[in-house]
């Protein structure tokens, strides 16, 4: 089969679907990733086929209004905001995914551009099938839409997914706009997704989210898709930071700080929170899309220009292996991105959500209730309350629950669970 796997969104958005990509094709199939311009490197530095999209989501993640938005901490307002500046380009990053969806088999597609592809395949006769790396949105009694927490009513959860009409509201002009210039009806395409018997994955353990049992039979919770060590070492992003081996041999088990592809909205607040911790513990940094101001390196002294610390318990770098630095450390700070979520679940570290918007919060709380770590939203963010939730974090009950839990995740097989069931899938795919 040929594969097209069209995802959109921040480096957490495409990682897990190397890694399907590196599966199917390990079974012989032939796969291409579909993804903004700014992947190529990321991609292919994997060995993996690419194609562009018009538009570069590091980019627009970190503009002002963007970076204002994520202060507020409104996740409603937020995604208007990018969807709006999205569709500056979206004339041409939709007839990007139009002609690449042509040259494939099969569409594998993640939750953001789920409506255009799920009209591209209505279109050409194929086969679509979607991937979740998070809570999805498929309605369950069992809990409610995410944006409401973990916990609920049957009844109450199961009418909240209704919610998810608010975000649809935000780019159902723009998609019924391309349904009518490719000849389609104008419908509600993602209410039209969830009542269709489409391949539906939630790429996300067992350990995390149970499978409902009300959920309709082509829904599957597989497990997370991790890439495959020998895969992680290609990369340059992957690279151990040069000192980093030599600092992290010279003190204890450091904490680790990052927050992934959501720059910090308040930068002020943060640092002086690092600053707090760091006469106690050593931090190691991954600055990801964060664009920091002055400091950056190991050193002495305090704030340099009223950038991020610079201190001797400090190391700062872009990127980082997670796979290979998180189980040298004591306890992970992240935002709670399922990316880094499931990176930190895998490894046995202690886990602080400190969440900003979006799947964030739910992920942080289901972390806390499961006493795999500690909640500490990014408006309580402190350096008092950091050093609270790091001993909170700390406890030797935490400890061995994430140590279970992490053995438990090391047995499933998520991506192998994911192939068996696209390939079943589409196996009887359309003739074209």
């Amino acid at each position: 089969m040929r594969y097209g796997i069209i995802t959109t969104g921040s480096r957490g958005d495409v990682q897990p679907f190397i890694a399907l990509a590196l599966a199917l094709m390990g079974k012989g199939h032939d796969v291409t990733i579909v993804a903004s311009e700014n992947f190529r490197e990321f991609v292919e530095g994997f060995g993996v086929q690419y194609l562009p999209v018009a538009g570069n989501t590091e980019h627009l993640i970190n503009s002002p209004e963007a970076l204002k938005l994520l202060e507020g901490g409104s996740i409603f307002k937020f995604f208007y905001h990018l969807q709006k500046v999205a569709a500056q380009t979206a004339d041409q990053s939709n007839r990007d995914i139009m002609e690449a969806c042509s040259h494939f088999d099969g569409l594998i597609v993640s939750v953001l551009p789920l409506p255009l592809v799920y009209s591209i395949a209505e279109k050409s006769g194929k086969k679509c099938a979607v991937v979740f790396l998070s809570v999805p949105p498929i309605p369950t009694r069992e809990f409610p839409y995410q944006v409401l927490g973990t916990k609920g009513h049957p009844l109450v959860n199961k009418l909240s997914y209704r919610l998810m009409g608010l975000g649809y509201a935000m780019i159902s002009k723009q998609v019924n706009r391309f349904r009518k210039e490719i000849g389609l009806p104008i419908i509600n395409v993602m209410k039209a997704c969830l009542q269709s018997d489409m391949l539906a994955i939630t790429a996300v353990s067992q350990q995390f989210i149970q499978q409902p049992h009300d959920w309709p039979p082509n829904a599957h919770v597989t497990g997370f898709f991790y890439l495959p060590p020998s895969a992680r070492e290609k990369p340059s992003m992957n690279e151990i930071p040069e000192g980093l081996e030599d600092w992290l041999a010279k003190g204890d088990k450091p904490v680790y700080m990052g927050f992934g592809s959501i720059p910090i909205p308040d930068k002020e607040k943060l640092f002086h929170a690092l600053q707090g911790i760091l006469t106690q513990r050593r931090v190691v940094f991954g600055a990801g899309w964060s664009i920091l101001n002055g400091g950056g390196a190991p050193g002495s002294g305090s704030t340099a220009g009223g950038g991020i610390p610079t201190h001797p318990n400090l190391f700062v770098t872009k990127y980082v292996n997670h796979d290979w630095l998180l189980p040298r450390c004591s306890t992970a700070i992240i935002h709670g991105g399922i990316g880094t979520t499931s990176a930190a679940l895998r490894s046995g570290t202690p886990i602080i959500v400190v969440s900003i918007l979006a799947d964030q919060p739910v992920n942080g709380k289901m972390i806390e209730q499961k006493k795999l770590g500690y909640h500490l939203p990014f408006k309580r963010l402190s350096p008092k309350n950091l050093l609270q939730a790091i001993h909170a974090a700390e406890d030797p009950l935490i400890k061995e629950n994430c140590r279970a839990t992490a053995a438990a995740i090391r047995s499933e097989d998520g991506l192998g669970n994911a192939v068996d069931l696209i390939e079943k899938y589409f196996a009887h795919a359309p003739a074209k």
